[in-house]
This record gives structure tokens, C-alpha cells and sequence, in this order.
């Protein structure tokens, strides 16, 4: 899964939570947002390794604290769409 792979479920997951759902929505839309958030969490793991383990030149460091950045974006904002599931009754 790629990240716009990544935004595009987040977009879906949003716009499914505006039309309202069922309790089996509810339970789909929350187990692939705690798999994104788990998968998320793994990837700025993984940039942060790099970082630490390897010789990187400057630039390259910026480039993976950018996409460190942008993953932690994207899990703060799916972590919103978990409240809002949980908050419909799960």
C-alpha cells in the first residue's frame, strides 16, 4: 500500500463516516483504520532507523523527516475517523 493508497482510504473512510453507518460499516471502517494507524506507525519507525543507523548526507535526512512528517499527519487524522467510529457505538 502506497501513500496515496494511504489518502485515498482516508478520504473514503471520511466520507463514509458523513453518509452515516451500519454497525458492520462501522466495524470495517474501524478495523482498516487501526491497520493504517499500525502500518503508519511501523513506516516512522522504520524512517527513524534510517536516520539513526545510517550515514545520511543532509538532504536526505530532510526528505525522511518530511516523510516522517506526512505519515504522522496521516495517523493523527485516521486516528480522528477511530474517535468518530467508536463515537457511533462501538
Amino acid at each position: 500500500m502506497g501513500i496515496r493508497d494511504f489518502i485515498q482510504l482516508l478520504a473514503e473512510h471520511r466520507e463514509r463516516l458523513a453518509g452515516g453507518l451500519s454497525e458492520d460499516e462501522r466495524s470495517e471502517v474501524l478495523r482498516e483504520a487501526e491497520t493504517m494507524v499500525g502500518m503508519i506507525d511501523a513506516a516512522v519507525r522504520e524512517l527513524e532507523s534510517v536516520i539513526k543507523n545510517r550515514r545520511v548526507n543532509l538532504p536526505e535526512e530532510h526528505a525522511l523527516r518530511f516523510a516522517q512528517d506526512v505519515f504522522r499527519h496521516l495517523r493523527e487524522e485516521e486516528e480522528r475517523v477511530k474517535a468518530k467510529v467508536r463515537g457511533m457505538g462501538l
